[in-house]
């Protein structure tokens, strides 16, 4: 795999991310700010990735938020269906 092909599945990834989901202001701010690198300041393939790669850090930081309390929420109503039918 060289850098292009990277890069694409990079942009792909991202693209997926940023249709299903919008960000609080925090994360927002930030994805801002890279894009920005992104599109003024990078020059070649390999700054590129490293933006947005950390992009995506920041949209996978936000799902594993998502995913923790999708878990939490799972196992909270397990044990209530557990407690209900104990009685």
């Amino acid at each position: 795999m060289n850098y292009d092909d990277v890069y694409k599945l990079h942009l792909q990834l991202l693209s997926i991310y940023e249709k299903n989901e919008r960000y609080s202001s925090s994360h927002q701010q930030q994805i801002n700010y890279y894009k920005k690198q992104f599109f003024m300041f990078a020059e070649d393939n390999v700054q590129r990735i490293f933006v947005l790669n950390q992009l995506l850090k920041i949209h996978e930081k936000t799902r594993e938020v998502l995913v923790d309390s999708c878990a939490d929420r799972y196992f909270s109503k397990e044990v209530s269906v557990e407690d209900i039918s104990s009685v």
